[in-house]
């Protein structure tokens, strides 16, 4: 398992290894599932319900706004991500919402 983190701007970074344990090459149209307190990325070609989006070749995905607002993503979420080999997806499930927990923090005094 691995923590991966949405930036500012929408762009989350996907690590090489982990590209290659899911097949995910630069120019792949990559499926944006939403399900809950998770995203789902995948490459298969009958998954096209949600949201898509491109492999850039620095290996970031630009995760829409439409998503984002959907989620309830504010700013910068942390994510935990699991791998599923066998459907060749990843798994983002939502770990931490920063802005959140400094709230959070303050309210509580922490």
């Amino acid at each position: 398992m691995c923590k991966l983190k949405l930036k500012k701007s929408g762009q989350i970074y996907i690590p090489t290894w982990m590209r290659r344990e899911i097949n995910f090459r630069v120019g792949d149209l990559i499926n944006i599932i939403f399900d809950g307190k998770k995203m789902i990325l995948s490459t298969k070609e009958e998954i096209t319900k949600e949201n898509q989006c491109i492999l850039s070749q620095k290996g970031t995905l630009h995760i829409p706004i439409e998503i984002r607002r959907m989620c309830k993503f504010d700013k910068e979420c942390t994510f935990k991500a699991l791998i599923d080999k066998k459907e060749n997806e990843l798994i983002l499930l939502m770990e931490k919402n920063l802005l959140n927990s400094q709230v959070n923090n303050v309210i509580l005094g922490v």
